[in-house]
C-alpha cells in the first residue's frame, strides 16, 4: 500500500465530513436538494442547446442548419422550462427514476437465477426485489414522490460517499501510523 501524506488524509477526511453534512442536509430538506439538482440539470440542458445553435450559425448545409437549430432550440427550451419550473422537473426526474428502478429490479432478478447454483445468488435476487419495491413505492406516490425522492436519493448518496471517505481516511491514518 502506498504511503499517503498526512495532508492528503486530512483533506480526504474533511471532504468526507463535508459530504456527510451535505447528505444529511439533503435528506432533511429533500425539496431544496431536489430543486438544486433539477436546476443544475436545467443549466446543463440550456448550455447543451446553445452548442447546436452555434453549430447551425456556422453551417452552410441547409439540412444540417435546420436540424441543428431545431435540436438546439428544443434542448435550450427544455433547460429553461426545467429552471423555470423545478417542481415539474422533479416530477419528471422521479418518473425516470421509477422506470429505472423497475427495469433494474427486473434485470437483477432475472440475472440472479442464472447464478443460482453459486453461493450468494440470493443477494442479487433480493437487491432486484428491493429495486422493484422502490420503483413501485415511487409510482404509488407519484407525482408527489417527486417532492422527496430526488433529494433523499442524492442525500443518501452523499451521506454514503462521505462516510466511506471518512472511513478510508481513518484506515489510512492507522496504516501510516
Amino acid at each position: 500500500m502506498a504511503n499517503v501524506s498526512q495532508a492528503a488524509i486530512t483533506r480526504l477526511n474533511a471532504v468526507g465530513v463535508l459530504l456527510v453534512v451535505l447528505g444529511i442536509a439533503a435528506i432533511l430538506t429533500p425539496v431544496v436538494a431536489g430543486s438544486a439538482v433539477v436546476t443544475v440539470i436545467g443549466v446543463i440542458l440550456f448550455a447543451a442547446g446553445i452548442v447546436p445553435i452555434i453549430r447551425a450559425l456556422k453551417s452552410r448545409d441547409k439540412l444540417e442548419k435546420a436540424l441543428s437549430y431545431t435540436l438546439g432550440i428544443i434542448t435550450a427550451f427544455a433547460g429553461v422550462a426545467v429552471i423555470g419550473h423545478p417542481l415539474f422537473g422533479l416530477a419528471f426526474l422521479t418518473l425516470l427514476l421509477m422506470v429505472y428502478f423497475v427495469v433494474e429490479g427486473i434485470w437483477k432478478m432475472v440475472v440472479s437465477f442464472r447464478y443460482r447454483p453459486a453461493t450468494g445468488w440470493i443477494w442479487l435476487l433480493l437487491s432486484g426485489a428491493g429495486s422493484l419495491v422502490l420503483g413501485f413505492l415511487l409510482w404509488s406516490q407519484w407525482p408527489m414522490s417527486g417532492m422527496w425522492a430526488v433529494g433523499v436519493l442524492v442525500g443518501a448518496n452523499l451521506l454514503g460517499t462521505g462516510l466511506s471517505l471518512v472511513a478510508l481516511a481513518s484506515t489510512l491514518k492507522k496504516v501510516n501510523g
